[in-house]
């Protein structure tokens, strides 16, 4: 039985710092899909090459209750957190951070981006954690392109990486703690994508860019798709002469109470209020940089 799609949308345009961002994950119609509970588009933008800005903590900023999940269709972005940790992923790659019960981050374009130049594009996503994890200490990886699994069909479809969570055997080295997904699909032109989901899922799509046909209509341009909870069958067909991207999402509903405010998600409103005391009290730690 096909699955249809419930929900479309287009985003909310907003400014972080240089970047143009379509806000896609909360909206109107869907707070979450599986644990995901943020998701944001950063579209493609155009460095120029110029002399680095070294690092000096403008954009930092804290976290508690998720793990947060960037990952890069074209560029290169370095990590600083206030646990020590340091990394630096290119295109193909991701930054997954868990931020437990409190930690400081600084995500930006890497100095070595900055002097060559070049096309950012990229996408962020907020993982909710279960409460146990939410009290965990924080932790970081740095998903390295070579680090994700890769699937190539033999009849030419095209390809899929696994981001997060597992496909056919293949396991992503990104620490999860329910089940939960996200593929990176690249369906070669003319072809189509056929997927059987999982019952008890919660399953959406996101376009980037080029089109793609479901069931004759064309869907694309920074656009979201939510599936009903009804049906198995997924059908995704290039009609280009492209390749053409496609991000598939989801996983198991989160089954506890969900209190967000700013860059806290956590189980109440008492939580959030402690996790912004423990903060300004500086219980987050500091960030070192180093060059």
């Amino acid at each position: 039985m096909k699955k249809n799609i419930s929900v479309t949308y287009n985003g909310t345009q907003a400014t972080v710092g240089k970047l143009q961002v379509n806000r896609m994950v909360p909206n109107y119609y869907v707070d979450a899909v599986g644990p995901f509970v943020f998701l944001d588009h950063v579209y493609p933008y155009q460095q120029k090459p110029e002399t680095p800005e070294i690092p000096n903590g403008k954009f930092a900023h804290p976290h508690r209750g998720i793990a947060t999940f960037s990952y890069l269709f074209s560029g290169e972005l370095e990590h600083y957190d206030s646990q020590g940790n340091h990394g630096i992923v290119s295109a193909g790659g991701a930054q997954w951070m868990k931020a437990g019960n409190g930690i400081i981050h600084d995500e930006h374009l890497s100095q070595e981006f900055q002097k060559n130049g070049g096309v950012l594009h990229s996408l962020q996503f907020w993982v909710n954690l279960p409460a146990k994890n939410k009290a965990e200490a924080p932790a970081y990886l740095a998903v390295q392109p070579q680090d994700v699994p890769e699937i190539e069909w033999t009849d030419h479809v095209g390809k899929l990486r696994v981001l997060i969570g597992s496909y056919e055997g293949h396991i992503s080295p990104v620490i999860t703690f329910t089940r939960q997904f996200i593929f990176h699909i690249r369906i070669n032109p003319g072809r189509t994508f056929q997927f059987e989901a999982e019952s008890g899922l919660e399953y959406a799509a996101f376009i980037p860019t080029q089109s793609i046909q479901i069931d004759g209509n064309d869907y694309g341009n920074s656009e979201l798709l939510v599936f009903s909870e009804e049906g198995t069958s997924l059908a995704f067909t290039n009609i280009h002469n492209e390749v053409a991207d496609l991000i598939l999402f989801g996983g198991e509903p989160y089954q506890e109470p969900i209190a967000a405010e700013g860059p806290f998600v956590m189980n109440s409103r008492l939580e959030v209020a402690e996790a912004y005391r423990d903060f300004f009290a500086g219980k987050y730690g500091k960030i070192e940089y180093t060059n």
